[in-house]
């Protein structure tokens, strides 16, 4: 709950010496103009105002990035609108123009299914793993073809000539092709979907997928855990790495971790990973328990916890994929760091694991790693576990410390 600390006039001075309370305050400066602090320092210009007999809050946007005077600014502007009845942030509909069917080849579906719907329903990431798909596999064959004219046999033969070379990328591919015609479909653009009954698995074997087991033992996690700082690579990928093995979250959340979601509470450190930040966008926001141990590779770091090369953008997690199965002849690093196979998505798998050993429950482990629940278990249970998650990733922290440590 916000803590309301009244009405201010705003000047730079009082801005620059404002320091953050326990809780998020706010503050006023009459007619809406609202400052929201919180613990973690992060302050946001907001404007409230009722209009249509409704409550509505607008963000105006970052102090100090939005000085005190754009937010002035701002605010009137808002507020004009408000009086002539308009409000603010109504973003009219944009109508759609999509092609007639007889118009409608495979290469203006496929942009108009990634713009129109895939890029605003798909993580950023996954998006373009489709899109990608596409226009190496498909596009430059087929692109000219009208996609009313693709038939289940185009569709069979597609993808077993993914499949001879690459299994993995077919299986995409399939997902892709699947998910394109079927908004072809909703929308009366085709009159069926040839990919929607292909039971790729059956039909075609080399699709068929095998779940990785891969889960580090002791003896690796405690060799890696030297190895990885001996290996080369950047800061950020040595220090991302552990923090995966330790918190258990997918390397692409790791790597994205910014200071403003970081904040302390009565009960220690928290992370909340934001929605539009989470793979495939499922179950919202997630917290994790920064356990001692990670606050350690987290520090005092500002901005991106992780920072690229440059800094004003996280490691990527492409670029920690490959520094693991590279070879550095400088350090005398080999593929893997000389272990068996494993990929950063097999800390995650161990970190469960670990829980699992370490007492927890697998409603424990789940709460943890944010697996999504299904079916009406899923839509009651909103139960977000905190004391669960700060037990049982405080005992893992432990057990990979005295692991690591000899002790």
């Amino acid at each position: 709950m916000a803590e309301k600390k009244g009405k201010i006039t705003f000047t730079v001075k009082w801005l620059n010496a404002l320091k953050p309370s326990a809780k998020e305050t706010t503050w006023t400066e009459g007619q809406g103009l609202t400052l929201r602090v919180l613990p973690s320092g992060v302050k946001t210009w907001w404007y409230l105002y009722s209009i249509n007999g409704k409550r509505r809050k607008m963000n105006l946007g970052g102090y100090p990035h939005v000085s005190l005077e754009e937010a002035r600014r701002k605010h009137r502007e808002a507020i004009n609108q408000v009086t002539d009845g308009v409000d603010p942030q109504y973003i009219p509909p944009v109508q759609e123009v999509v092609p007639e069917p007889e118009q409608l080849t495979m290469s203006v579906l496929a942009e108009l299914w990634a713009t129109k719907w895939s890029q605003k329903h798909h993580s950023a990431k996954w998006a373009n793993t489709l899109k990608l798909a596409l226009e190496k596999d498909i596009l430059p064959i087929y692109g000219n073809r009208l996609a009313s004219e693709i038939r289940r046999r185009d569709a069979v033969a597609i993808l077993e000539e993914k499949a001879a070379t690459a299994p993995g990328q077919a299986v995409n591919l399939h997902k892709a092709l699947r998910g394109m015609f079927q908004y072809a479909v909703e929308r009366e653009l085709v009159e069926y979907n040839p990919f929607s009954e292909i039971r790729a698995t059956r039909v075609i074997p080399a699709m068929r997928q095998t779940a990785r087991e891969r889960v580090l033992s002791d003896d690796e996690i405690n060799y890696l855990w030297k190895a990885i700082d001996e290996g080369g690579g950047s800061d950020s990928t040595q220090r991302a790495l552990k923090v995966m093995l330790l918190t258990g979250q997918r390397n692409g959340e790791v790597c994205g971790m910014h200071r403003r979601e970081i904040e302390h509470e009565w009960t220690g450190w928290w992370w909340t990973i934001p929605k539009e930040r989470r793979q495939g966008n499922k179950g919202g926001e997630h917290r994790v328990f920064l356990s001692p141990q990670v606050l350690q590779l987290i520090g005092d770091r500002q901005g991106y916890i992780f920072p690229g090369d440059t800094g004003d953008a996280p490691v990527s997690p492409n670029s920690i994929n490959h520094h693991v199965r590279r070879v550095v002849p400088a350090t005398g690093k080999t593929a893997y760091y000389g272990l068996q196979r494993w990929t950063p998505h097999d800390l995650r798998r161990t970190c469960g694991t670990g829980i699992r050993r370490c007492g927890g429950k697998r409603d424990d482990m789940n709460l943890i790693l944010g697996h999504v629940v299904g079916g009406v278990t899923g839509v009651y249970d909103r139960y977000e576990g905190d004391a669960e998650k700060e037990r049982w990733l405080t005992a893992w922290g432990e057990y990979i410390q005295r692991l690591v440590s000899g002790a």
